[in-house]
């Protein structure tokens, strides 16, 4: 994983600054080329550089895609969760006095585990199970829970159990732009290492051309054109990735 003293948007004008101003200058690219850096591997570094961006913008993408899916999922979620509990308890009702009913229905008792994937298997269970039974169909009725509403309320565990799978593959797909990210950042790290090293040494006597690359002059003799010291870029912090939460029913998450 790679490091940054900076914020990601200001390695990479940084960056920027320090690559192009090599390429486009005739005199540090006549004095850098006997570090090695001649023309094709100058290229190669502004290149390192584009994918190093484009790798960063898709990142972005997809963890906006990520986030987006998760809003889905979660509001799908609650809807097919509030409906369930209401035709639980409604439910518990036509059948208050069959306790034994009550655990074959699945209106009471939960999955063994936590996760989400038994928790989408136990509501649609329970539907299944209250819509094979005529009796229990009917006897909703009464409460104005029909077999028409009753399905509905399956399809919502259904549509959020979908929800649910999207947001995971757009989840991978955060990851691995990210760790493509992390990728390509490492190699340009390592451009801007070499540059930082090298260049002050090939422009000792114009410590300007230091200045115009975004490398900090502090030599005798040479002033900056602003009074001002420039100010240590905030540390970044990178957006979390939305984690999946494992609880009960009323706000499991998990996988």
């Amino acid at each position: 994983m790679f490091r940054l003293k900076t914020t990601i948007a200001g390695f990479l004008m940084y960056a920027r600054q320090l690559i192009f101003g090599v390429r486009d200058d005739a005199l540090i690219r006549e004095r850098i080329l006997k570090y090695g850096f001649d023309e094709p591997r100058i290229t190669e570094c502004v290149n390192i550089y584009y994918e190093a961006e484009k790798a960063q913008s898709d990142r972005l993408k997809e963890y906006g895609e990520q986030l987006g899916a998760k809003e889905v999922f979660d509001m799908a979620w609650e809807e097919a969760k509030s409906v369930w509990q209401e035709h639980t308890d409604i439910l518990k009702l036509v059948v208050r006095d069959d306790i034994d009913k009550q655990r074959k229905l699945f209106l009471i008792g939960q999955p063994e585990s936590n996760k989400m994937s038994d928790w989408f298997e136990h509501m649609k269970a329970m539907y299944d199970r209250v819509l094979a039974d005529d009796e229990v169909v009917a006897d909703g009725g009464r409460y104005g829970l029909t077999a028409e509403i009753l399905q509905a309320g399956r399809q919502k565990v259904v549509d959020s159990e979908e929800a649910k799978r999207k947001h995971k593959i757009e989840q991978a797909e955060a990851e691995e732009a990210t760790e493509r990210r992390n990728v390509c950042f490492m190699k340009l790290q390592r451009v801007v290492e070499d540059l930082e090293t090298i260049c002050p040494y090939i422009l000792q006597d114009i410590p300007q051309h230091l200045e115009k690359l975004g490398i900090p002059v502090l030599s005798p003799g040479y002033k900056r054109t602003s009074e001002e010291t420039p100010e240590e870029p905030p540390v970044p912090e990178e957006p979390q990735q939305q984690g999946e939460v494992t609880e009960d029913p009323q706000t499991a998450e998990g996988t």
